[in-house]
């Protein structure tokens, strides 16, 4: 049962629910925001996220230039966790964010309208459709890649395994009446999308997979095992994968490659009367699975840097033992027994499309990218790196559900701020309890050069709802020795009754007002 308490605002007398207010999450569900939780939204460090985006390449000129473009795809970030799905819903989203938030994701205040600017759907269109999508896949993609590795703690190494496959954008066609290819890898455990490319007109994914491994930040001494379908098994993609120290790849073999199928099958054939060498089982969803798996030594196969084949049979059997269906699958790999066995081959195929389930299938129901006929420029693309680094954002929270997790945070858009926030050093460091860039201050600490001091006539500190835009207060600013250089600055704020004290209005936190903005605040 969901307790609320009420806070009077003594000024107005309006009673604002605790649950309700602007600045707390309304959605106290700990299932609702899995992972570490903050007393207050403004707690969750998002400082790490915003270096991130600062470092995208800015492309437009300074001239007419009004929000940064760091802020503006922080907004685009915080839309897209809300579930967001192109360029109008971006800038709704955007249009409903509070004060406050704005101010964490590096808004300015707008001294005209009184409160702090958002950018306008014309506005983030223009950014999305011109921002170098490649550098912004690279940049969000190596920045996941991190976040995982603060969380592996490997004897040995790090050994990433990575499904890679392409997505068509079936409502995106380019201007060569070609529908935009989208060629991408994702961590299988963690099910991060750490690297995305686009896939050139007229040609297939199958000549992108150099290209994608470039993207990659595999560090030094990592080492990585690539699961590949049936399309890329071919000579090409086998040097270049198993030709990279500490690369290997897992790749599936069908009927198009005749001679490789006939030799591995060749291989496999005298162990299938024999027990297999691993059996997984999943019951789920009214049936029961089975993947039996048989491993044998590549001999003297003709196919690049290939060590092992195996042969998985996928079986599905109703509750009473009926068979369903049946299907035999051939796979090669470059990886050594000693590195890969049958239990990991068999699991690593089977994980493999979680690429399909976990990131493609959420992109087209969550967001509805196929239907989604932005195609201008590099719009398409860089809307499916947002989604990735959304998506990716809840994966490193342990969400299960994204479309659940998508429409909480719609509902509570405050809530965004614990999904943006990370971890700096490593999985056991605890993020700082101070907001962002904002030192909390104790009763009659200096701040710049003025000393804050509450009015009597609040007993206690209020919440906070979003800036000087709503129901403010009066904070009274003891002027001491500085007054002097500010009226010399300010001629009119040297008449005699305004010596003695000044009174500000700002919002009801009173470390947003800012020493520059006194000479226009003073009433």
């Amino acid at each position: 049962m969901l307790v609320t308490t009420q806070t009077v605002l003594r000024e107005k007398a309006i009673r604002v629910s605790f649950c309700h207010h602007a600045c707390y999450s309304s959605i106290r569900d700990a299932s609702a925001a899995q992972g570490k939780q903050w007393d207050e939204p403004w707690d969750a460090d998002i400082s790490e996220l915003m270096e991130m985006l600062a470092k995208i390449p800015e492309f437009r000129g300074a001239k007419g230039r009004e929000y940064l473009l760091s802020f503006i795809l922080a907004v685009c970030v915080v839309a897209t966790l809300a579930g967001a799905k192109n360029y109008r819903e971006i800038a709704t989203v955007a249009a409903g964010i509070s004060g406050h938030q704005l101010r964490l994701l590096g808004a300015e205040w707008d001294y005209f309208a009184n409160c702090y600017r958002y950018p306008c759907q014309t506005t983030i269109w223009n950014v999305l459709t011109h921002v170098d999508a490649a550098e912004l896949d690279r940049i969000t993609g190596t920045w996941l890649l991190a976040q995982a590795r603060k969380y592996r703690d490997e004897d040995g190494g790090i050994k990433w395994v990575i499904a890679i496959d392409g997505k068509v954008m079936r409502g995106a066609w380019t201007d060569e009446n070609d529908q935009v290819t989208l060629f991408s890898a994702m961590l299988q455990e963690e099910a991060l999308t750490v690297a995305q490319v686009r896939v050139p007109d007229g040609t297939n994914e199958t000549t992108q997979v150099k290209a994608l491994a470039q993207e990659l930040g595999i560090q030094d001494g990592e080492r990585v095992l690539a699961t590949l379908d049936a399309a890329h098994a071919n000579t090409e993609t086998a040097n270049f994968i198993g030709g990279k120290p500490g690369w290997d790849y897992l790749v599936t073999v069908k009927t198009d490659k005749p001679s490789l199928y006939r030799e591995a099958a060749g291989k496999i054939r005298p162990l299938l009367g024999l027990d297999p060498d691993d059996v997984m089982t999943d019951r789920s969803h009214g049936v029961i699975k089975t993947w039996s798996c048989w491993i044998a030594d590549a001999g003297e196969i003709k196919f690049p840097h290939i060590s092992q084949v195996a042969c998985i049979c996928r079986e599905v059997r109703n509750l009473t033992g009926e068979k369903l269906s049946k299907e035999i699958a051939i796979q090669a790999t470059s990886a050594a027994r000693e590195e890969m066995s049958a239990a990991d081959l068999n699991r690593h195929t089977r994980k493999h499309w979680g690429i399909e389930n976990k990131s493609h299938y959420t992109r087209d129901t969550v967001y509805r990218e196929d239907h989604n006929q932005s195609w201008r420029g590099n719009g398409p693309r860089a809307l499916a790196s947002l989604r990735n680094l959304a998506t990716g954002l809840f994966r490193i929270k342990n969400v299960k559900s994204i479309k659940e997790a998508t429409e909480m945070v719609h509902m509570d858009r405050m809530l965004a701020l614990h999904y943006m926030a990370t971890v700096r050093n490593s999985r056991r460091a605890t993020l700082p309890a101070n907001r962002p860039g904002i030192k909390r201050r104790q009763d009659g600490e200096r701040i710049g050069s003025l000393t804050l001091a509450e009015s009597a006539s609040s007993s206690s500190p209020l919440p906070c709802r979003s800036g000087p835009s709503m129901t403010e207060r009066k904070v009274t600013v003891a002027v001491d020795q500085e007054f002097a250089d500010l009226a010399h600055a300010n001629p009119g704020l040297a008449d005699p009754p305004r010596r003695r004290r000044l009174s500000l209005v700002i919002s009801l936190v009173p470390e947003i007002c800012h020493v520059s903005r006194l000479p226009m605040m003073v009433q």
